[in-house]
């Protein structure tokens, strides 16, 4: 339709102005070259609706089908929408492709309708904000557009895109994978609103693909065929600097293509005859239900009861556009000129504050809703007398048009569509239609609210404005026919012989040349670390919840495509292989596609500077060894080195670091906290270093803490800082932290700069998980989708940044020192001696250095090599976090955990101790109590030609331990002493909460009883006798009686249930060759089992337990977690007496039933001869 309303008062008398000329409609459609046009959006109604384009993109293509043209519309498949599958495609987006799911839903009148579904994008409440920052998810529906444009099947002649979101179509229509295909389509492209853009950052550039364009706005702009805007004022102020947002150079380049075309109504939708929205519909005769409509809008929003006050109403986002500030600074002079207020709408939370207080402090007179609601927004239009539209600027302006409609007179500032449409009243009564004011002012705005006001006071003057307004016509029949021509516009320009198809030699007006300084790298690395922990704990996050926010962390990461450096402990690698292995292959698929690279380090987060180069190397070598066999990273793809707690020491670590003998050669970068590169000059107070610790935190960093620097003394090795304030805005969690970040974004960088942000720190912070709140995790994608947005940041993969810089870095002394925290605020010193050194450490400083000697020791008098290297391994394991204080009291003691981790280390002698036996040239059948891992308490331990058994009288008579050489070497069957102890520091003992550590032989209701032990040799047998003597206990008086010899790998355990024990339940948690299991997961794990036997094995290494078939004893499910490492196999035992058999090796029914019978009958034989196991 045309620029002017009145254009279409034809200047008879008596007749209705503002309406199309009859003939219009009857013209015929010209033959065009366009028939089938794709016209994409990010909403329509019904469908979808966040604004006006929603009503556009409705109404348009439903008018474009009553003129024979095939319509496809085309929205994003958000929450709820549903929708029959009809295709499937994927579409590439930088290392990885996402699949997209077309999805038809009920047509709209005579327009097919599709949704495009990508997982994971457009699942959401709110389609998209009034932010133009979510970029990414329409850079996709963009490429999905273009996909499906391309489809054999139906290939549009015409592709209409409608504003930013819907903008790289253009360019890919053009330049993308599809540009032959799509080469004759004409591509029309829509501005609904300049001032949203869609800004393309850095990053997302990136995985676009294509030749860097601007933001989306601008591509939409540069590579349509033609342009048109929403009304022909608002392309005239777009072509202005004022007015243009930085668009209007590239528009003036686009000519006679770029055009405004003013937005229709559909009034099949909004009809006050049919709106079933409102609560009393009515039509020219209109008084009666206007007042019905107004009473009830009154009573919803808690007006008072007035019906001749005049009520004023306004539909709106609320933002500064829309003039929601102009009208919150005025509504009290609005009530004293008498007048009622109500307004509706969502957005930025200063406006709702402001409309909620003046609710508050004008109840009666002003009410404020804030909602979107479809159905309130029609009873706003039909209840209200005025509607005001006091914006800033406005591209077309369709809630006046529909108010007038509902005999709703607007009240609007003259601009952009506006300007268009509503013809001031004041200025010409004939032809007016509302009341107009043209500056920013209040004052302004009243002048027009008193023309109103004094109108409204003349009720046949009013009514007759009413009927007007009513019957104005601004439907979409002459806009449709203006798009009909420019989509034959656009197919010609095609097919014109001058087109250059040539994306090198494009004809089309690329977007202006902005320099732009290179963007400074930001690398983001995230340090998982747990000790082997598990489910269960009562007091702490379990494993699955801390394995589950990892992974949402990396697929935030996958789902934006930023890279990310993943430092994984050995410890907590080793928890993911046994619990959840689906972890470790995520982190490898994302390695191998690129997105994610690894940093080294050591096995178990030992504080290196409190140990010998020795202990260290191996640590190294444990966690080059982890990240081959569950990663795939080969030790030459380690470079960079994370310190355990960054405690650093130049002069004792680099030279362990650096050493050519390492798998990798020797690391050549190590992340530490810029901080360390100023120095202390031997007193920190007063130092450079305390300066830097002082500074303001809310401050980008100093230029010189951004780079890498060699270390002086440091054989080569360079520091990469990583930045204190950057781990106070990552995730950001207020003003303060986005403002800060901005800030970083912003600083200078030149060509072949070495300026890097480094962000590291614990990846349970980003998550949400631990002791960290739940809300990060949201708050950090929001952080990387503000990261997507900036023209000036880029995120790195960091160890290719670090392998593509080309200049020499300079040198730096770096001193003894870690992160300001653990330094300064907690006190444990630069150096970390004021814990590793604490007296209250020194008694667990002790019980690793005892162990490290009894490993030591066994090694050099050729112990077994197998159980030699477990006893190396838990005692590395034993390290964990060496000496870590407990920070949330303010005595800051050794942690519990840190102790008990500690104490456990004791373990290594045991394994030791086996080690030996079976290292040994003579192994002579015995048994002893002795106190085998110096804890203060004897142990029964039993040893043959080929088991080595540990139980413990003290902590419910259980086997603790059960090694046994088989094929390959020593191997450990029973016990898991390496997993998690939670706090637990005593040795053996049964841990309730979890139950990670049963061993075997653990009697219901009798696990931490004390026994006391008989032992007897000879006729080439061991047997012993374990009572159980624990007062009060429901099981004093059990014996449990134990035979082994050197012909069979097996231990035959007969029990004898106390008179009051009815039944007994035993658990025996099985772990074949423990040591494969820690470093192999649960990959190789063989559960088995036949009719008398329950078992475990691990390549070639197996355990079993066998029951007596003739004895009342049957096999029950385990209840709770399982253990760490560990098979559990339960027995309910509902006899008095009863055998059980414990082997090694390969069996089946018949061997482990034979094998019982055998053990029965030989204590049998025993006991005849010896009373010593007789029953009493």
């Amino acid at each position: 339709m045309g620029a002017d309303p009145t254009a279409r008062s034809h200047g008879t008398t008596g007749g209705p102005l503002y309406q199309a000329d009859p003939a219009e409609d009857l013209l015929p459609v010209p033959s065009l070259r366009a028939q089938r046009v794709l016209f994409a959006s990010a909403e329509a109604y019904p469908f979808v609706k966040v604004g006006g384009l929603a009503d556009v993109s409705s109404a348009l293509p439903k008018r474009l089908a009553e003129l024979g043209f095939s319509i496809r519309l085309v929205i994003p498949a958000y929450r709820g929408l549903g929708g029959s599958p009809v295709l499937t495609f994927d579409v590439p987006f930088g290392p990885l492709a996402e699949r997209v799911v077309v999805r038809r839903l009920p047509p709209l009148g005579g327009v097919e309708v599709l949704t495009l579904g990508i997982p994971g994008w457009f699942d959401r409440e709110i389609p998209y904000s009034y932010q133009d920052d979510e970029v990414m998810p329409f850079v996709l529906f963009s490429k999905a557009v273009t996909t499906l444009a391309a489809q054999d099947a139906w290939r549009p002649h015409v592709i209409h895109c409608n504003d930013w979101h819907c903008g790289l179509v253009a360019q890919e229509a053009r330049q993308g994978p599809h540009r032959r295909a799509l080469d004759p389509t004409g591509i029309v492209f829509t501005i609904h609103n300049i001032a949203y853009q869609g800004r393309v950052g850095a990053a997302t550039d990136q995985l676009i693909g294509l030749p860097p364009a601007g933001s989306l706005l601008e591509r939409g702009i540069a590579f349509a065929d033609r342009v048109t805007t929403v009304s022909p004022r608002y392309m005239q102020e777009i072509l202005t600097p004022a007015q243009g947002a930085g668009m209007d150079g590239l528009l003036r380049t686009r000519g006679d293509s770029a055009r405004g075309i003013l937005n229709g109504i559909d009034y099949e939708e909004f009809n006050p005859e049919r709106d079933p929205w409102i609560d009393t519909r009515y039509d020219g005769s209109f008084v009666s239900g206007k007042g019905a409509n107004k009473e009830v809008l009154q009573r919803i929003s808690k007006l008072d009861r007035a019906p001749d006050r005049p009520l004023f109403g306004m539909v709106a986002r609320l933002v500064s556009q829309k003039g929601v500030g102009l009208l919150s600074s005025a509504l009290e002079q609005f009530v004293a000129r008498g007048a009622q207020v109500v307004v509706m709408g969502e957005g930025e939370h200063r406006y709702r504050r402001d409309l909620q207080a003046a609710a508050r402090r004008l109840a009666g007179s002003v009410a404020y809703h804030p909602t979107a609601r479809e159905s309130l927004a029609r009873q706003v239009y039909a209840g209200s007398d005025l509607f005001l539209a006091p914006s800033v600027f406005e591209p077309c302006g369709l809630t006046p048009l529909i108010a007038l409609r509902y005999g709703t007179i607007p009240v609007v500032r003259r601009t952009g569509g506006l300007a268009d449409t509503v013809k001031d009243y004041a200025e010409d009564p004939d032809v007016g239609l509302g009341f107009v004011f043209v500056q920013r002012r209040v004052a302004s705005m009243l002048s027009a609210v008193d023309n109103a006001l004094a109108v409204y006071g003349c009720a046949p003057e009013w009514h007759r404005l009413q009927r007007r307004a009513m019957g104005a016509d601004f439907s979409w029949q002459a806009p449709a026919r203006e798009y009909v021509a420019l989509y034959d516009e656009a197919v010609r320009s095609r097919r014109s012989a001058d087109v250059i198809r040539s994306a090198a030699a494009s004809s089309i007006p690329m977007p202006r040349s902005r320099p732009r300084p290179a963007p400074l790298p930001l690398a983001l690395v995230h340090h998982a670390n747990q000790y082997l922990v598990t489910d269960g704990y009562q007091d702490r996050e379990g494993l699955t919840s801390l394995v589950t926010g990892y992974a949402a962390l990396l697929r935030l990461h996958e789902k934006y495509r930023t890279p990310v450096n993943l430092h994984l402990s050995g410890t907590m690698l080793e928890a993911a292989a046994w619990h959840h292995p689906w972890f470790l292959a995520n982190v490898r698929r994302l390695r191998d596609v690129g997105l994610l690279s690894l940093v080294g380090g050591t096995y178990s987060e030992n504080v290196l500077t409190a140990f010998d180069p020795e202990f260290n190397r191996r640590q190294l070598h444990e966690l080059f060894w982890l990240y081959r066999r569950h990663l795939g990273c080969t030790p030459e793809d380690l470079e960079i080195c994370w310190i355990p707690e960054r405690v650093w020491d130049t002069d004792r670590l680099a030279g362990v670091l650096t050493d050519p003998a390492l798998p990798n050669g020797g690391y050549r970068y190590v992340l530490l906290d810029d901080r360390l590169l100023y120095p202390t000059d031997g007193a920190y107070g007063g130092s450079d270093r305390a300066d830097f610790d002082g500074a303001d935190p809310a401050s980008p960093p100093p230029a010189d803490a951004l780079r890498p620097y060699r270390i002086e003394g440091g054989n080569g090795m360079q520091v990469v800082p990583m930045s204190t304030r950057l781990r106070y805005w990552i995730p950001p969690e207020d003003r303060s932290h986005w403002r800060s970040l901005s800030r970083a974004a912003e600083l200078p960088t030149a060509p072949g700069d070495d300026t890097v942000l480094v962000y590291a720190d614990d990846m349970e912070k980003s998550a949400g998980v631990g002791p960290w709140h739940p809300s990060a995790l949201g708050r950090y994608e929001e952080f990387l989708r503000w990261l997507a947005t900036q023209p000036n940041l880029i995120p790195v993969d960091l160890p290719s940044w670090l392998r593509q810089r080309r200049r020499v870095p300079g040198v730096r002394v770096v001193e003894r020192g870690t992160f300001v925290e653990l330094a300064q605020d907690w006190h444990a010193g630069e150096d970390y001696a004021g814990w590793c050194q604490d007296a209250a450490w020194a008694p667990y400083q002790r019980h690793l250095a005892q162990a490290r000697r009894a490993v030591a020791d066994a090694e050099s008098a050729g112990a077994e090599p197998r159980l030699m290297a477990l006893a190396w391994k838990h005692l590395l394991a034993s390290a964990y976090e060496t000496a870590w204080h407990d920070t949330d009291q303010p005595e800051r003691l050794p942690a519990a955990w840190a102790k008990a981790v500690a104490s456990h280390g004791r373990a290594a002698s045991v394994l030791a101790s086996a080690a030996g036996w079976f290292g040994g040239t003579t192994r002579t059948l015995g048994a002893e109590l002795i106190d085998v891992d110096d804890d203060g308490t004897k142990e029964l331990v039993l040893r043959s030609e080929h088991l080595f058994a540990v139980l413990a009288p003290e902590h419910g008579g259980r086997l603790v331990y059960l090694a046994c050489r088989g094929p390959d070497g020593g191997v450990l069957v029973i016990g898991n002493p390496t997993d998690d102890w939670n706090r637990q520091e005593e040795m053996n003992a049964y841990m309730d909460v979890p139950a990670n550590h049963p061993g075997g032989l653990a009697d219901g209701g009798g696990v931490h009883d004390r026994y006391e032990v008989s032992i007897h040799s000879g006729d080439g047998a061991i047997r012993v006798e374990l009572r159980n003597v624990q007062e009060n206990s429901p099981l004093h008086g059990l014996r449990k009686r134990i035979i082994m010899d050197d012909v069979s790998p097996a231990l035959l355990v007969a029990y004898d249930l106390p008179a009051a024990a009815s039944g007994i339940t035993i658990e025996t948690c099985l772990s074949p060759d423990y040591y494969r299991l820690l470093r192999h997961g649960v990959a190789d794990l063989q559960r088995s089992g036949g009719r008398s036997w329950r078992g475990a094995s691990n390549r070639g290494s197996g355990v079993w337990v066998a029951l007596a078939r003739d004895e009342d004893t049957i096999w029950c499910d385990p209840t709770g977690p399982e253990p760490g490492h560990g098979v559990l196999i339960r027995i309910r035992a509902d006899a008095r007496s009863f055998h059980l058999l414990i082997g090694v090796g390969d069996t089946d029914d018949d061997m482990a039933g034979t094998a019982v019978q055998e053990g029965r009958e030989r204590l049998a034989e025993l006991t005849a001869r010896d009373p010593i196991g007789g029953r009493e």
